[in-house]
């Protein structure tokens, strides 16, 4: 299939992008600051089974990510938590399913990777919610390569497991933790309040996350597509420009779907961020309960690659916190400002820890190097 040669739409203005980034040195993470703390609730339409009614309210200012996880950024997670012996191998860390990464020789006995030119923004899909929780400790604990970075820090590992079919994982985050998965509430607001909808700065919702009410155009970067009928997402020289990419593989033969960059499509949510359609379905934090009662699976929410029609407010879907679809990704939250440690805290793993040198040497395995497109395998 051809590999779509797209510059994304979030660095073709350059000014623009420099301007309102907002990167963290700490966990490389763009990030957008959500504020407007007390925002209405989403009271629905009308739409029947609106699971989102009554839901979106955040109370205070958070930060969430512009772009799902990248594939440069978890190449480098993958390298701290999977490229070691046999003996120190970190608990529920799989790699992905689908991302921009391929193999390459290990330094530690393990798995590790590297990201060929032009890969670096190629979404990560088919990773659990378990491995996102870690990869949140490990930011929470400035990337350390010490074992008991993975272990906690926003989640305590030590609590994921099932009891029959119901997960005993630790519902929300640790108090204070500088990096999680959003809550339900927090993506909501993030992907559909617009704290200008209604103009002189009256807040409202949009029920699409393109800071519109209507269909999401599905297609590859740049082409027209039809809409109506969805679907098919089919070409259609006469249709609207693509804004996401999600449905239409089986609809455009001679692209490929896991080529386009996040960034690719200049609709955004009201925030700013990219990609909310189309991508990788976004894991949550949310915690879905069986009969009320028994926590059975984790929200997520967004349309994925495959999945189209699942970026309107109204709906979310869930699964174990255990189980990774190809399309399951996330992108991360945070606090603001900054607090200095996580839950687990720095003080755990500063003295002679941080002034040894880190195992194998600089992390050169996620520089840009020419190679063919491959997948990862699973780590233990």
């Amino acid at each position: 299939m051809l590999r779509l040669a797209v510059i994304p739409a979030a660095i073709l203005d350059l000014g623009a992008s420099l301007a309102g980034a907002q990167v963290d040195p700490n966990s490389g993470i763009d990030f957008v600051t959500i504020d407007h703390p007390g925002n209405a609730a989403w009271q629905g339409d009308g739409t029947p089974g609106d699971r989102a009614q009554g839901r979106g309210s955040v109370d205070y200012t958070y930060r969430i990510g512009r772009f799902e996880v990248t594939t440069t950024q978890w190449c480098e997670f993958m390298n701290a938590a999977l490229d070691r012996p046999a003996s120190d191998r970190i608990p529920h860390v799989f790699a992905p399913q689908q991302w921009g990464a391929v193999g390459t020789a290990p330094i530690n006995g393990g798995q590790r990777f590297r990201v060929p030119s032009g890969e670096d923004m190629i979404p990560v899909g088919g990773v659990d919610w378990r491995t996102c929780a870690v990869f949140c400790n490990w930011l929470c604990n400035g990337k350390s390569l010490q074992r008991n970075a993975f272990l906690n820090g926003a989640y305590d590992v030590s609590t994921f497991g099932y009891q029959g079919t119901v997960f005993t994982d630790q519902h929300t985050h640790n108090p204070g933790a500088q990096y999680y998965l959003p809550s339900l509430d927090e993506w909501l607001k993030a992907s559909h309040w617009d704290s200008n909808r209604f103009g002189q700065g009256v807040g409202g919702w949009w029920v699409s996350s393109n800071s519109t009410n209507g269909a999401i155009p599905y297609g590859p970067p740049g082409t027209h597509v039809r809409i109506v009928p969805p679907p098919p997402y089919g070409p259609d020289p006469n249709g609207p420009l693509a804004q996401a990419n999600a449905g239409w593989d089986s609809e455009f033969p001679g692209y490929d779907t896991f080529s386009v960059p996040l960034g690719a499509y200049a609709p955004t949510s009201p925030w700013g961020l990219f990609d909310v359609a189309g991508g990788t379905s976004e894991w949550t934090e949310e915690v879905v309960y069986a009969n009320d009662v028994f926590p059975w699976h984790r929200a997520i929410e967004g349309s994925g690659w495959s999945n189209g029609g699942d970026d309107r407010l109204y709906t979310y879907g869930g699964e174990s916190p255990s189980l990774a679809l190809f399309s399951y990704g996330f992108r991360i939250a945070g606090t603001v400002p900054s607090p200095g440690s996580c839950g687990l805290g720095l003080a755990l793993l500063v003295s002679s820890a941080l002034r040894r040198k880190r195992r194998g040497g600089p992390d050169e395995a996620c520089n840009h190097v020419r190679h063919g497109r491959g997948r990862g395998g699973a780590g233990e």
